[in-house]
């Protein structure tokens, strides 16, 4: 009975500390996106051009800040001699009935997104670029909930299945960056389309930081830190105007990336962390 005690004590306070978590990452997104929206009605004329306005310095500013209160988070769960074990299974386990409807619905908001973004670009001048994404967006989508579920799997897949299926979403959004990019070249107001840049490329980082768990390079700091802001930074670029489907995405993303929060801090195992083990990736550790 003690044991049984000590271990729904245990999940119990793991759970508060993933949920403090993140209140945080969302209640920070959803501050960020409502200083995006006062910019975007104060900070631009009625020709959509940008006015100098102290709003474009306050959104800038407040993503630092919050970086800078993540990684506050992040070194104070270190400060509590609380580690992330550098084994993908024991990292990732979420096992039952309730992670595997989140992780499922957070892949599906992501091929919903896509779907939605395929129906809407019919008569778009750069449908082709559109569609491509979102192809990718869809495999994506598939892709994610297989990549999770799979540290619950014994005997575990494959490795090479495992580094597939984490590179599907940083290809995605590689591919999302470029044409972002792309389709903003003549687009001299950079505040129109910079926040949806750096929003899909703190979430490639992210799922970059994700991928180290299978591709043998673990770093769980910077993991953790990279997901609480790249989903921060998705939910902020929700109050700006562009295709439904796109915006279902950027949601999907979010969700998929403050599961993976969740699910690490509750895998959090107490003591120092073991020494890492000295592997030859031929100079991969370098980019981790």
């Amino acid at each position: 009975m003690n044991q049984d005690r000590e271990w729904i004590l245990e999940e119990y306070r793991s759970c508060r500390k993933s949920l403090e978590l993140g209140c945080y990452v969302a209640g920070g997104g959803a501050f960020g996106m409502f200083l995006r929206w006062l910019q975007l009605q104060l900070g631009f004329n009625e020709l959509g051009l940008a006015d100098p306005s102290l709003l474009h310095w306050f959104v800038a500013l407040y993503v630092v800040l919050a970086a800078g209160v993540y990684a506050f988070l992040v070194r104070r769960f270190e400060k509590g001699l609380l580690y992330l074990p550098e084994e993908f299974p024991r990292a990732f386990s979420n096992e039952g009935k309730w992670y595997r409807i989140a992780r499922i619905a957070s892949g599906l908001l992501v091929c919903a997104g896509a779907a939605l973004l395929f129906l809407q670009t019919d008569l778009d001048p750069h449908v082709t670029d559109y569609r491509v994404l979102a192809a990718l967006a869809l495999v994506s989508g598939l892709a994610f909930p297989l990549w999770l579920g799979s540290a619950n799997r014994d005997p575990a897949p494959s490795a090479g299945l495992l580094c597939v299926l984490s590179f599907i979403p940083m290809f995605f959004l590689a591919a999302w960056i470029i044409i972002c990019y792309k389709l903003n070249t003549i687009n001299s107001v950079i505040w129109d389309f910079l926040p949806e840049l750096v929003a899909a490329a703190a979430s490639m980082f992210a799922f970059f930081r994700l991928g180290g768990y299978v591709f043998g390079r673990p770093q769980w700091k910077r993991c953790l830190f990279s997901c609480m802001l790249a989903a921060m930074l998705c939910i902020l670029v929700l109050a700006d105007e562009r295709y439904l489907g796109l915006q279902v995405i950027f949601f999907g993303i979010a969700a998929e990336l403050l599961l993976c929060c969740w699910i690490m801090v509750k895998n959090f195992e107490l003591g120092e962390a073991p020494p890492k083990k000295k592997k030859n990736t031929g100079g991969f550790e370098e980019l981790m």
